[in-house]
């Protein structure tokens, strides 16, 4: 293996200090112009490879964005995740700015954590993907007041965490005042883990939009599972059980109700024809499945986008209390709930 080229190699060469290299290739604006050029040819020339850690620790930054993103045990990082991400990514390159990704096994996020790779100049700020759990830090952990953080999915500005998420109450009230105009009564919904925030606040929206039209004793809680396909093929074989089924069926994610969809047809029921179902997330794939999914489309990208700019403005001190941006979803309906239904 080639040796490696360090600064005492350029020093030799230049016959500069090696404060005076450093400075040159760190902070070329603090040398003169005919030293930089000079420092720039010489380093062209023996192939120095600039040591990016070393460079972050003298200058205080990393330009790194640390996006840490929940996962349920055995599961990889949500689609949803990766759409995301793309936002992120887009949105950073733009900014000159890199990104690292961190998978959470655990649902719980420590700031303890996230201090650490501050402090050690790892990354500059974080992003939180779907923290269903945030330890805030103590006084002793950090003196800033506002931490250079924003929570995506999740509202965590009670905690102290500027925040951007989807509407999610208005994407399934769409879904149930679809279904009602469709002549449906009577529904089931396919839950997710109980104790996740998403879950409770999507149960909760169908349950208030139904009671809100007189329909209180209208809905059935179906067992679900982690957002995922076998979970929602289990509530759909629970379904097929039912003496008396519902007509519609919501699901809490996408993936369970392909999962449903899957396991009611396999049954030799009908979609929508004996069972209309609807999703949420609104994957790509939702629009090539046999039927295609009606579903609301979170605008994943854009809260990519949205959530490095409030990082952008945490770090210029343009927001001073903890901010919180939701942005509407899009609903699309399609054949699984209205046949024939124009995509």
């Amino acid at each position: 293996m080639a040796k490696r080229v360090t600064l005492a190699d350029l020093a030799e060469q230049t016959g500069l200090n090696i404060s005076t290299i450093s400075r040159a290739l760190s902070r070329p604006d603090r040398v003169s112009s005919e030293t930089r050029r000079l420092v720039e040819k010489v380093a062209s020339q023996l192939g120095y490879a600039t040591n990016i850690a070393a460079r972050n620790l003298s200058r205080g930054t990393s330009d790194t964005i640390l996006v840490l993103a929940s996962s349920f045990k055995g599961q990889a990082i949500s689609p949803v995740f990766t759409q995301l991400l793309l936002g992120v990514c887009e949105e950073a390159k733009s900014q000159g700015l890199n990104v690292m990704l961190q998978q959470c096994l655990e649902q719980t996020i420590s700031a303890r954590d996230i201090i650490r790779y501050l402090q050690t100049g790892v990354a500059d700020s974080a992003l939180l993907v779907a923290a269903e759990q945030w330890l805030p830090p103590t006084d002793s952990e950090t003196g800033e007041k506002i931490l250079p953080i924003v929570s995506i999915f999740k509202d965590l500005t009670a905690a102290g965490l500027t925040s951007v998420m989807t509407q999610e109450t208005d994407g399934y009230t769409a879904i149930v005042d679809h279904l009602l105009a469709r002549g449906h009564r009577q529904f089931a919904f396919v839950s997710g883990p109980e104790d996740i925030m998403h879950e409770q606040i999507r149960y909760r929206a169908v349950k208030q939009r139904l009671s809100a039209q007189g329909l209180d004793n209208a809905l059935i809680r179906l067992k679900g599972g982690p957002f995922d396909m076998p979970s929602g093929q289990k509530a759909g074989q629970a379904f097929v059980a039912l003496e008396n089924r519902p007509s519609a069926v919501i699901c809490c994610s996408d993936a369970l109700a392909l999962g449903f969809m899957h396991a009611v047809m396999e049954s030799g029921l009908r979609v929508p024809q004996d069972v209309a179902i609807a999703g949420f997330d609104g994957m790509d794939y939702t629009a090539f499945t046999t039927p295609s999914l009606t579903t609301v489309i979170q605008p994943a990208v854009e809260l990519g986008r949205v959530a490095v700019q409030l990082l952008g403005d945490l770090h210029n001190g343009k927001i001073t209390v903890p901010r919180l941006v939701a942005l509407a979803p899009t609903f699309m309906a399609r054949q699984s709930t209205c046949p024939p239904c124009q995509d």
